[in-house]
């Protein structure tokens, strides 16, 4: 089996970096999807993998506690193609990908998007490895049925997720939410999908023991866990690049403790909705950058 990457890489990732020839000796893959005729909002997504690339030589070695991510081998294997005016094509680009690198090597897989769409897509290539639990850090539910008369929009992409047979909603964890809507509020109840809002968050006397805790009631229950983490889930005051912001969000500490709070494996991973036309001096880049230190750590111990 094989699969052709946009060779389009510019960064180093601190020297950490090393090339789609050695895919099987990386501890980490990261692939980009700058894909963003899924979204409903401001457009830009499409720019954030290669604006990355141009200061992942900024990223820092050491994680917030303080493990070393030095000795890691990250292999960026460049972009998936994508097809602006072919969601269907885009879509199937990406479940390739994702069976591609998950037949050639267990690592974790992170993707950079591009927007929320591209998730579907991620976790059907995903899905033939076994059972999946999914963890989605979001403003928003994304359990729209339809959305732009499109059922595979941004606004649905976890609706078409839990569509999939390897995914049970009982199996699904949304944390961070804050945007409801009439529609998918029905969904969650009826499916049985675990959510945490921000509201209950804040309201909790131990919002980190919640998370944890609701996510180790899905472990016994999936072969693997997806974790994705759409930007808009902290508030605009640390995130302003994004085309859907909602304010009352966490803040990129709170993210980030979430983050090393779950107790399983990560299979693959994804950070989307970033839009770097829309960003304030590049604060919400240099985010993402501080979130891919503390995703590799807890990848490295894991």
């Amino acid at each position: 089996m094989s699969f052709q990457y946009k060779q389009d890489r510019y960064g180093t990732y601190g020297g950490l970096s090393i090339g789609p020839d050695n895919l099987v000796e990386a501890d980490a893959i990261i692939q980009g999807v700058p894909f963003e005729s899924g979204t409903s909002g401001k457009k830009g997504t499409s720019f954030a993998i290669d604006s990355l690339r141009q200061i992942c030589g900024d990223i820092q070695l050491i994680s917030r506690r303080g493990v070393s991510i030095t000795d890691m081998k990250i292999c960026d294997i460049g972009n998936v193609p994508v097809f602006p005016l072919d969601s269907e094509a885009t879509r199937n680009s990406i479940e390739k990908s994702m069976k591609f690198l998950c037949s050639k090597t267990s690592a974790p897989i992170i993707t950079i998007g591009g927007d929320h769409s591209i998730t579907y897509p991620e976790i059907k290539g995903l899905s033939p490895t076994g059972t999946i639990g999914i963890v989605w850090f979001d403003a928003h539910r994304d359990l729209l049925n339809e959305m732009l008369s499109s059922p595979f929009s941004h606004g649905s992409s976890l609706r078409r997720s839990i569509e999939l047979d390897a995914v049970d909603p009982r199996n699904v964890l949304l944390v961070g939410t804050r945007y409801i809507e009439p529609e998918e509020q029905e969904f969650v109840d009826k499916e049985g999908i675990n959510e945490l809002t921000q509201a209950k968050l804040e309201d909790a006397e131990n919002p980190r023991k919640l998370v944890k805790n609701k996510i180790g009631e899905i472990i016994p229950r999936v072969d693997h866990f997806f974790v994705s983490i759409d930007i808009d889930c902290l508030d605009p005051a640390y995130a302003p690049g994004t085309g859907t912001p909602v304010g009352g969000g966490m803040t990129t500490s709170q993210l980030m403790n979430y983050i090393w709070d779950i107790p399983a494996s990560i299979r693959a991973l994804d950070i989307v909705e970033v839009s770097p036309p829309l960003d304030v001096s590049g604060i919400t880049l240099k985010v993402v950058l501080a979130l891919l230190t503390e995703v590799l750590a807890k990848m490295k111990l894991q």
